[in-house]
């Protein structure tokens, strides 16, 4: 924020939004987890056992003297050049939303569960600004309809490629067995003719160009 203080007060308002947000959401967990009423499940839950505890009580000392390490190894700035405004605007924007939370979510001075006056806005809180629908919709479908043209692709492009040589293959060789008389005269006729047919595609290209050079020949003598 300091950095776009000057600039950007845009983004300096969303992120202040935010972090009224998340401060709010941290009391809303507190409160539905430890704050009001017992509920009938968390009255029958056991306590964690020591491979859970342990880990747990580790990574909160550890988050509880983050900001030691950080001083001392020398990674955070220095205090006396902090914007002032910037670190009051946080630290309110901060207790303003612990102390919503706390309201809403500690106290019982509001109904539970919360309503909110109008209902589009509840139903966009309720199903979390849509994101599942906007997921099934954008990511999910794109990825569906993608799956389903490589599939199609697959099964008639592909599949359809091979079992066409496939069957040319057999269909081939089940009219080549036809020819199978036992008379050589007929075999050597074959090979000849094959040979013969060969021959002509390969002088094919020099017979033409011979063609072509001979007329162009005569064309320029008669000029």
């Amino acid at each position: 924020m300091d950095g776009l203080w000057g600039n950007r007060p845009l983004l300096v308002a969303a992120l202040l939004f935010i972090n009224g947000l998340v401060a709010f959401s941290l009391t809303r967990t507190f409160g539905l987890m430890f704050a009001g009423k017992e509920k009938a499940m968390t009255v029958r839950s056991p306590e964690n056992i020591w491979a859970v505890t342990l880990p747990m009580t580790m990574l909160a000392g550890f988050t509880l003297h983050v900001p030691m390490i950080l001083q001392s190894l020398s990674l955070l700035p220095d205090w006396a050049m902090l914007n002032k405004d910037v670190a009051m605007l946080l630290t309110w924007s901060s207790i303003l939303g612990f102390s919503m939370g706390g309201v809403v979510y500690i106290g019982n001075s509001i109904a539970k569960p919360v309503r909110l006056p109008f209902k589009g806005l509840q139903d966009l809180f309720a199903y979390d600004f849509y994101t599942p629908k906007l997921y099934r919709s954008s990511v999910v479908g794109s990825v569906d309809i993608v799956s389903r043209t490589i599939n199609w692709i697959d099964r008639y492009l592909v599949d359809g490629l091979v079992n066409f040589v496939g069957l040319s293959s057999l269909f081939g060789g089940e009219a080549l067995k036809y020819g199978n008389t036992g008379q050589t005269q007929f075999y050597v006729l074959t090979i000849a003719f094959g040979l013969v047919f060969t021959a002509f595609l390969m002088c094919w290209s020099i017979l033409s160009h011979l063609s072509i050079t001979t007329a162009l020949s005569s064309l320029l003598t008669g000029a």
